[in-house]
């Protein structure tokens, strides 16, 4: 079990600021992501299993490229986002927990759709369906069970059972709150290096008996990443 750690910002919060102001700007498609939706989305890219380039994700995040000009240069712009990608990896990587922008836990009154949280893991599951053959791949049964808190807390699968996980306001906080670990947890499944095996030498024999250790294959299946195509929901945007 991790022990507890104190949240760590992945991104200044007057960089966070100016990217809200070119996302609200007649640059940007109203369409796009907004400031919250991108933090969630450059998170999932930093998550990510295989590097996804800069030139695939832009158009996506923005919903076509963004007009650069003045003060937000398409290179400070990409260079903020991409400082934000590796700072999010270096964090994840020490086992640390991320602050998110937001506070995770609703209202009594609240709407889950409209909340912030939602708006953060709908932006989240956007960039991995960039790539989510990858996400799915190797460790398909983990990665499914990691991420249906942020299937669910998205909105963006009409599925019955998705919609039953967050049924109700206690068990949607429970969720919400564990997002910064499940992160964690999500980072070092695809990226923290395979323990090698022990190797016990013969002794004296011709030959040293070899260990049939094959856990790593469970052949389990998920299912859960059964939702093909864009993750792009109408009204999840600024």
């Amino acid at each position: 079990m991790k022990e507890e750690s104190i949240p760590v910002s992945v991104i200044d919060d007057e960089i966070l600021d100016q990217l809200y102001d070119f996302l609200e700007s007649d640059n940007v498609d109203p369409e796009a992501l907004d400031v919250i939706g991108l933090h969630g989305f450059m998170v999932a890219l930093a998550v990510c299993p295989e590097p996804v380039p800069t030139g695939e994700w832009l158009p996506v995040a923005f919903n076509g490229m963004p007009k650069f000009d003045g003060e937000f240069t398409e290179n400070t712009v990409i260079s903020w986002l991409e400082t934000m990608l590796d700072q999010t990896r270096t964090v994840l990587y020490r086992g640390q927990t991320i602050e998110l922008p937001f506070e995770p836990g609703l209202e009594e009154d609240e709407v889950l759709d409209d909340s912030e949280v939602s708006v953060w893991c709908a932006g989240f599951i956007e960039a991995v369906m960039l790539r989510e053959a990858i996400w799915f791949g190797q460790h398909e049964q983990d990665a499914a069970e990691l991420l249906l808190p942020f299937m669910a807390i998205s909105c963006l699968f009409p599925e019955e059972e998705l919609d039953e996980i967050v049924a109700d306001l206690d068990t949607t906080n429970r969720l919400a709150a564990q997002l910064p670990e499940i992160l964690v947890d999500l980072y070092l499944l695809f990226n923290a290096p395979a323990e090698k095996p022990k190797v016990f030498p013969g002794k004296g024999q011709g030959k040293a008996g070899r260990s049939n250790n094959n856990s790593n294959n469970s052949g389990s299946k998920s299912g859960g990443n059964k939702n093909g195509g864009s993750a792009r929901r109408s009204g999840k945007r600024r």
